[in-house]
C-alpha cells in the first residue's frame, strides 16, 4: 500500500513539474514575440506545441509568428491545421479569416476572397472578413483590368506594327518614283506617335499611387484587427498562461 502511494506522489510531481516547464516555454515565446524575434517565438511555441500537443491554441500562436514574420504560406497551412480542431463556428469563422488574411499577403487573392467567404458563412457577423474580403477583391479586379489593357495594348502594337511594315512596303516601291518627302512625313508622323502616351497604359506616377493606396488598405486592416481584441491574432499570444 505505501508503495502505492508513493508511486502516485511521484506521478503528481512529475505533471506538476511539466506543466510548469511548459508555461515557461509559452511565457518565453511570448516574449519573443513581443520582442519581434518571431523566429525563435515560433521555436518556442512548437516546443511547448509537442510538449501538449492537445493545446490547440498553440496552433495559433505560431501562424500569427510566421505571419508577422512574412512566412504567409506557411501560416496559412498552420490555420488550414487548426480549422480542423476548431470546435465552435466562431473559432472556424476565425481559423478561416486567418487563413484569408495570409493568402491576401501571399497575393493569391482567389484563395483569400474563398477563405473570407467561408468564415462569413459560419459567422454571418464577422465584420473584418466582410471587410478585408472587398480589398481582396477589388485588388483583383484592378489586377485583372491592367492585364486587359497591357493584352489590349499588345494587340494594338501588333497591329500598328504590321501596318508599318505594309506601309514601309510601299514606299519601297514608291523610291523608284522620287517619293522621298512622303516616306520623311510617315517617319515624322511615327516620331509623333511614339511621343504620346499610349492609351489604357498606366503612367509611373500612377502606379505608384496605386500601390501606396494598397498599402494604406492593408494598414487599415491591421488597425481594425488590433481593435477587435476578441478577433486579433494576438489574443492567444498575449493571453495569460
Amino acid at each position: 500500500m505505501k508503495t502505492i502511494i508513493i508511486s502516485i506522489l511521484l506521478l503528481t510531481i512529475s505533471l506538476s513539474v511539466f506543466s510548469q516547464e511548459e508555461r515557461k516555454v509559452i511565457r518565453e515565446g511570448n516574449d519573443y514575440y513581443n520582442e519581434g524575434d518571431y523566429d525563435n517565438a515560433i521555436s518556442k511555441f512548437r516546443k511547448a506545441y509537442e510538449m501538449k500537443p492537445e493545446e490547440n491554441r498553440l496552433l495559433n500562436n505560431i501562424g500569427a509568428s510566421q505571419y508577422r514574420n512574412g512566412m504567409f504560406s506557411e501560416s496559412a497551412m498552420t490555420y488550414e491545421n487548426l480549422l480542423k480542431m476548431a470546435g465552435t463556428r466562431e473559432e472556424q469563422a476565425d481559423a478561416f479569416y486567418n487563413i484569408g488574411n495570409s493568402y491576401l499577403q501571399a497575393a493569391d487573392y482567389e484563395k483569400s476572397i474563398e477563405a473570407y467567404q467561408n468564415a462569413l458563412r459560419l459567422n454571418t457577423n464577422h465584420d473584418l472578413s466582410r471587410y478585408n474580403m472587398a480589398v481582396a477583391t477589388k485588388i483583383q479586379e484592378q489586377q485583372q483590368q491592367q492585364q486587359d489593357q497591357q493584352q489590349q495594348q499588345g494587340d494594338c502594337d501588333g497591329e500598328n506594327n504590321q501596318d508599318k511594315k505594309d506601309q514601309e512596303g510601299d514606299q519601297n516601291q514608291d523610291k523608284s518614283q522620287g517619293n522621298q518627302d512622303q516616306q520623311n512625313e510617315d517617319q515624322e508622323q511615327d516620331k509623333q506617335e511614339q511621343s504620346q502616351p499610349k492609351e489604357n497604359e498606366m503612367t509611373r506616377e500612377e502606379m505608384e499611387r496605386f500601390l501606396e493606396s494598397l498599402q494604406q488598405q492593408e494598414k487599415d486592416v491591421q488597425e481594425k484587427v488590433k481593435k477587435e481584441k476578441f478577433k486579433t491574432q494576438q489574443r492567444i499570444v498575449e493571453k495569460e498562461w
